[in-house]
């Protein structure tokens, strides 16, 4: 069996989590019972970085940007408390990592970095007929993971 298992989930975008989200943490949690380690993940963006400055004072603007991103912070560590408490609950050997950057970089880094044998990930497409199996995030791990890459799609 796996013993350090990486599972990538999508918290941002999503008012509740995915049920994407949710299939792939009831699989990893499958997997884990027997693992030394699972790492929960997910990859995340500043939207404050990307807010238009124009019309406000410098000091004002950037002030602004350090709350938004202050908050964003805030709001994705609780999400991901959330996220793992069924895990956490199941006496699951859980470590939480929230990253700053595109999520389908950060997952093949971070799986790298924690020497993953496994990483658990949802795969879907709101996309194009190119990647209609797979989410573009997913098909992209999927090629440039240095580990084995299991990506779960939820029962209909």
């Amino acid at each position: 069996m796996y013993k350090n298992i990486l599972l990538a989930a999508a918290l941002q975008q999503w008012e509740r989590y995915s049920v994407h989200a949710l299939a792939a943490r009831d699989i990893a949690a499958a997997l884990a019972r027997h693992a030394k380690q699972l790492h929960v993940l997910s990859g995340y963006g500043h939207e404050a970085a990307r807010l238009p400055s124009s019309g406000l004072p410098a000091e004002m603007a950037a002030n602004l940007r350090e709350q938004l991103i202050q908050e964003t912070d805030r709001l994705m560590a609780e999400r991901m408390d959330e996220y793992v408490a069924p895990l956490v609950g199941q006496g699951l050997p859980v470590s939480k990592i929230l990253r700053l950057g595109s999520p389908r970089n950060v997952i093949v880094e971070v799986a790298s970095e924690v020497v993953a044998e496994l990483l658990v990930i949802g795969s879907h497409s709101n996309r194009g007929l190119l990647v209609i199996a797979l989410g573009d995030t997913a098909r992209h791990v999927s090629t440039h993971a240095s580990c084995l890459v299991l990506m779960v799609v939820p029962k209909k």
